[in-house]
C-alpha cells in the first residue's frame, strides 16, 4: 500500500525502541490479515499478542506503574498508524488502552496495589455508559445489567462497567449517583451481538451481570477526580476523543494509499490507452482529498497539543481550547465521512469489491462516526464561546 501521508518527525519519542517504533514492524501483517480478521470478526490473536508486547495496551499508563506514559497526542499517533493498516485493529487498541481514563476516580491504593501491582500490561474491555443498576450493600454494591459495545477481541484482565446506584439521593446537581466499577471478567457473561456494518473485527459485544457483588473500593464516581499519576488523566472528562479521531484519520490515509495504487493501474473502460492517474480532473480531486485529510490530522495535533500542554502545566484548558478540541472530534468524524465518500466515488466501481480494502475503510469510518464522541454538541458550544455567549464548560 502506498503511503502518501506520513507523520512528521517531532520531538516526541519516535525511536526504534518507542511504542511507535515497535508497532511499525507489525503493520504489514496487520494490513495483510485485515480481510481474515473481518471474516472471523476478531483481530487475530497473534496480532493482539504482538501489539501487547509492543506496549500499546500500557502506552497511556503512568511510568510509576509500569506504563509508557504517552500523552494524548503521542498515543493518538500510535492509533493512527495502526488504523492506516486496519481500522478494527486501530479501534481495538484505542478502546483498550485509553479506557483507563474512565477509572481514574477509583481509589489510588486500589489502582496502584490491586490493579497495577504486578505491572501495566493489562487488557481492559467494557462500557462506560451507566447501563447497570446497583443496590448498596455492606462493603459495596450488588450490580445487574446489560452493557453494549464492549470492544476487544481478547480475554480481558479487567472489565469496566458504568452503573446507577438505586435508592440513594440525587447528587447536588440533580443527576443520579452514577459510578464506574472494575470487575473481573469471570463475573460477566459475553453475548455474541456484534454483527455490524463496520469495525467488524472489534468484537464490540454486549455483556451482562446478574446480582454481582463489587467491593466499594473497586468503584468510583463516573465523573470524579483523578487518582492516576500522569497528566493525561488530569484532563476534563471525555478526553479520549483524540484516539477516535486517530482511527478515522488512519483509515482515510489508508484509503488514499489504496487510491494511489488504483490511479497507477486502473484504465478507464472507454479510454484504455491511459491510466486514471493521468486524468487532470482525477489529479486535482485527488490532491484536494489528500490536503483535506492532512488538515484533519493537523487539527487533531494542534487541538490535542493545546489541551495536553495545559495538563502538563497543571492547568485547566481555556473554554475555547477545550471546545476546539472536543468540537474537533465532531468535525473530524463528519468530515471524515465526506472525504471517504469522495474517495469511493473517485475509485469508480473498483472500490465496491470486497477484495478492495477501500470498502472496508469506508464502512469502518461510517461506524466510528456513529459514536457519541462525534455527536457531542461541542461545535455549538465552541461557537457560543467564540461569540462571547458562554464563559465556562
Amino acid at each position: 500500500m502506498t503511503t502518501l501521508l506520513k507523520p512528521t518527525p517531532s520531538q516526541d519519542r519516535e525511536t526504534h525502541d518507542s511504542v511507535l517504533g515497535r508497532i511499525r514492524a507489525h503493520l504489514p501483517e496487520i494490513s495483510a490479515r485485515s480481510a481474515e480478521a473481518e471474516a472471523a470478526r476478531a483481530v487475530p490473536a497473534e496480532i493482539i499478542a504482538a501489539l501487547r508486547e509492543a506496549g500499546v495496551f500500557r502506552m497511556a499508563l503512568p511510568r510509576a506503574w509500569g506504563g509508557e506514559q504517552l500523552d494524548l497526542v503521542e498515543a493518538a499517533r500510535v492509533v493512527q498508524e495502526i488504523s492506516r493498516a486496519d481500522g478494527s485493529a486501530g479501534w481495538t487498541v484505542q478502546a483498550a488502552s485509553m479506557a483507563w481514563f474512565f477509572v481514574r476516580s477509583l481509589p489510588q491504593e486500589t489502582l496502584e496495589k490491586e490493579v497495577f501491582g504486578d505491572g501495566a500490561d493489562l487488557m481492559l474491555r467494557g462500557a462506560i455508559a451507566p447501563k447497570g443498576k446497583a443496590t448498596p450493600v455492606e462493603g459495596g454494591y450488588r450490580i445487574s445489567g446489560r452493557w453494549p459495545l464492549a470492544s476487544g477481541s481478547f480475554t480481558p484482565d479487567w472489565m469496566l462497567a458504568g452503573f446507577v446506584v438505586e435508592g440513594v439521593p440525587a447528587l447536588p446537581d440533580g443527576r443520579p449517583d452514577m459510578r464506574v466499577a472494575l470487575i473481573r471478567p469471570e463475573q460477566v457473561t459475553f453475548l455474541d451481538t456484534w454483527d455490524a456494518v463496520g469495525l467488524r473485527a472489534t468484537q464490540s459485544t454486549d455483556f451482562t451481570m446478574d446480582d454481582v457483588f463489587v467491593p466499594e473500593h473497586f468503584t468510583g464516581p463516573l465523573m470524579g477526580g483523578n487518582n492516576i499519576p500522569a497528566p493525561f488523566y488530569d484532563l476534563p472528562y471525555t478526553a479520549t476523543g483524540a484516539s477516535h479521531d486517530a482511527v478515522i484519520i488512519g483509515c482515510l490515509e489508508g484509503a488514499l494509499g489504496d487510491l494511489a495504487e488504483l490511479a497507477a493501474t486502473k484504465r478507464p473502460a472507454f479510454n484504455p490507452g491511459v491510466v486514471v492517474g493521468q486524468d487532470p480532473v482525477f489529479q486535482e480531486k485527488f490532491a484536494e482529498l489528500h490536503l483535506r485529510t492532512a488538515a484533519l490530522s493537523a487539527l487533531l495535533e494542534q487541538t490535542g497539543r493545546a489541551v495536553m500542554d495545559r495538563a502538563l502545566a497543571g492547568e485547566e484548558p481555556a473554554p475555547a481550547e477545550w471546545f476546539s478540541y472536543t468540537g474537533g472530534h465532531q468535525h473530524i468524524h463528519h468530515e471524515g465521512i465526506r472525504i471517504l465518500n469522495e474517495i469511493m466515488t473517485l475509485s469508480g466501481s473498483s472500490g465496491l469489491y470486497s477484495s478492495n480494502p477501500m470498502q472496508r475503510r469506508w464502512r469502518d469510518v461510517r461506524c466510528v462516526s456513529q459514536h457519541v464522541a462525534g455527536n457531542n454538541g461541542s461545535l455549538r458550544r465552541l461557537g457560543a464561546v467564540l461569540s462571547g455567549q458562554e464563559e465556562a464548560r
